[in-house]
Order: C-alpha cells, then structure tokens, then sequence
C-alpha cells in the first residue's frame, strides 16, 4: 500500500483490497473450526478483546461497508512537526492538495513566517472520517498485527511450531510465527518512508541515521577475541545496566571510542537494536524521535542506550528558558564520559556514568561508574516517554 500512498485511486483499490482479505482470515478459522484444535477455548477470548479494540471493530465495520455500501471516505492531510528543541515541539494537521511533494509543503511552510529555528517534519497521512485519530497504515498493521498474534495462537493449540507455507517475496513477510506483538519491521520502515525531515535554517533536508544491528555467534566470537570476556546481561533493560556498563567500558578502553547503541526490549526480550550516529543536534533529535516510532510499531516497553556523552553545567539563562542554547559538545568546560541508561514504559530508570580521561596519545581511562540520575540522558528519552503516553491514550 505504502507504493501506492501518493495516488489516491490506486490505494484506495489496495486499501477495500486488504480490508477484505484481513476479514478473510476470521471467516476461514470459522469454516474451519472442527478442525482446529481447543477452538472454542482460544477463539471467543479472541473475538471479546476485538470488540473492546477500536482498530479490530473498525477493520470489521470497514470491510462491510467496503463490500455492501461504498469506498471508505478518505481523507488526505499533512501532519506537520515543528521540534525547536528536545522539549518544545509543535504539532498539527493542515490540508495540502494531494499530490504536492514534501519538498514543496515546506516551501510553503517556510514562507509563512515560522520561527528559524529547528527542524519540521511533514508525514503524508490518510484517514477513514470514522478513524481520524489513525493513519490508515498504521491502523492496517495493527490489524495485521493482531491476525498474526491469533495464528500464532492456533498453531500453538495444535502443536505446530511453524508454519509450512513459503515466505513471500517481501523479505520481512516470512512463514515465522512471531510470539511478540508489533510490526514487522518493513511496516514500519514503510511508514518511515512517507515523511521528510527539513532544517528551519534553510529549507535542506534532515535524515535520521540509525541502523539495525544483527548480533551472531560468530560476532560475538570476534569481540571475546578483541575485548576479552564479555558480560551480555539478558535480563530487563533497567537490571542489564550494571552489566552493559561493565562491557562498554572495556570496548572504550580498548578503541578508544564507543559507538551509540540502542536496545529496544518487551520484558526482558530484546525486539531490536540499532547503531545510533549523530552529525548534529538537529539529526540527534530527529533519531530519537525515529527510534520513539520503533518503540510503538514494535510495542516495546523498555528502553537501553549505550555511548559517549559531553556534559556540562547548564547556565543560569538556560535554567530561565527552560532550554538548552548550546549543546554541551559546544562548550569549553564540557566532561567526556561513557553512559548506559535505561527507560521502561512503567516508569523505572537507571544510568551509570563513567567519567572519561584521556592519555596524552588519546588513550581513554574510564573512571569507576557512579549513579547518574538522567543529567546528561534525560532529553533523549522524552521522545520515547511521550510516545509512551501516546499509546496509552490511544489503548496500545
């Protein structure tokens, strides 16, 4: 659908097309029940939470409406980010004609008379007039989503650990029945795809870098070779940080550097891990507010980061905006140091932070790691916290 999202006709045919097969899925299990295994035990819990779930109701009254009355009334709109800083940020919907570019949105956006500061997001959204709180993309995924968690369960009441069909041709669209909920991940690149990320200073375009990271044996083979043993916690992000802190500090001391890792967890699942890189302030925040989007499509509920970090006091001007005029990167009495810290969506934290010393080739000393209670860290982990808030205002 996502091919499709800049002309209107054809992805509105995609659209009345998914809705229906989606449907499809329950009226199979349906026909099929006296064939499937503890049906009228795993079932009706199924069909109780759809009726309590705004998404599974509508997915259902759309696919009648699709295929007894009419088309479902789209509506094509712009929602627009202003982020100033870590904590100001604007958000609203204007209405531009459907085929204008991104590029040409925020032309008209600059010559409005907004401030020059910061950066502005426009995302290209489609909505149903009877689900105007979701973009249609979304709202399709989590129907999926919420399918595939119920296939699961029907494989899993009859013993079957995989399914036997063939993976399709979209890589991430596999035969593997995933046992957490969320997207798969080409959902939510997808989504990612249908916004543009732009400079206030000059109109030029922003983009986010992160990339996914894939840990095997023989990776892990490598860094016990280079760093000596390694401590790979595998609990709950907030208990792991102790032992990150541990290896993180090795890897520091051994190169020199430490790149910026994030893990993304569901209880003490890891669900993904991203390698983090940041030119400037502007792409720090627009990563952030990328990896807050991860967290929602892949319904994480805890959050790791990992990576080096400048500090400095924050001025007694600064303390009256309530903001930050020059990052601590930028100032003359910054610290270097190396932190971990750690979010869930419950509200525990926990940061450990070693100062950094260097040697007079460059060589790096970390220090003992002390109890940090989000100096440094805490404006990376609002995107998230309100992402966080967001999902729970809207039932996921």
């Amino acid at each position: 659908m996502h091919e499709s999202y800049l002309d209107p006709d054809t992805f509105r045919l995609h659209l009345n097309s998914l809705l229906q097969n989606l449907r499809n899925v329950t009226f199979l299990l349906q026909r099929q029940k006296s064939n499937l295994i503890g049906f009228d035990t795993w079932y009706p819990k199924f069909q109780q939470a759809a009726k309590q779930s705004e998404i599974m109701r509508w997915s259902v009254e759309s696919r009648n409406r699709v295929t007894k009355e009419s088309d479902l009334d789209l509506l094509s709109s712009c929602r627009v980010t202003w982020i100033f800083d870590w904590v100001q940020r604007v958000e609203m919907t204007a209405e531009f004609p459907p085929r204008l570019t991104t590029s040409e949105i925020v032309d008209q956006l600059l010559h409005q008379g907004t401030p020059p500061i910061g950066t502005i997001t426009v995302r290209r959204r489609w909505v149903d007039k009877d689900l105007p709180a979701w973009e249609l993309l979304d709202a399709t995924a989590e129907v999926y989503s919420q399918l595939s968690q119920l296939l699961r369960k029907v494989h899993v009441a009859a013993g079957v650990e995989r399914c036997d069909l063939e993976d399709r041709s979209v890589d991430c669209v596999t035969s593997t029945l995933d046992d957490l909920p969320g997207r798969r991940p080409c959902m939510h690149f997808a989504s990612a795809e249908l916004q543009g990320h732009f400079s206030f200073r000059n109109g030029s375009l922003i983009e986010p870098s992160y990339e996914p990271i894939d840990i095997d044996a023989e990776r892990v083979e490598a860094a016990v070779e280079r760093y000596g043993e390694l401590e790979f916690p595998s609990s709950d992000p907030v208990t792991n940080v102790p032992g990150f802190m541990a290896t993180a500090r090795k890897v520091m001391e051994k190169d020199g550097y430490h790149r910026t890792l994030c893990f993304l967890y569901k209880g003490e699942i890891v669900t993904a891990m991203q390698d983090l890189e940041f030119h400037d302030q502007e792409t720090k925040i627009l990563t952030f507010e990328r990896i807050a989007d991860l967290v929602e499509s892949t319904r994480s509920d805890g959050v790791l980061i990992i990576g080096e970090v400048w500090t400095a006091v924050q001025t007694e001007t600064e303390k009256q905006l309530q903001t930050i005029l020059f990052p601590a990167r930028d100032r003359l009495d910054r610290t270097e140091g190396l932190t971990v810290y750690a979010v869930t969506r419950d509200g525990r934290h926990a940061e450990l932070y070693s100062v950094v010393e260097r040697g007079p080739n460059g060589e790096a000393h970390c220090g003992e790691p002390a109890v940090a209670d989000f100096g440094g860290s805490a404006n990376a982990i609002l995107p998230i916290k309100r992402r966080w808030a967001d999902m729970e205002k809207r039932g996921i």
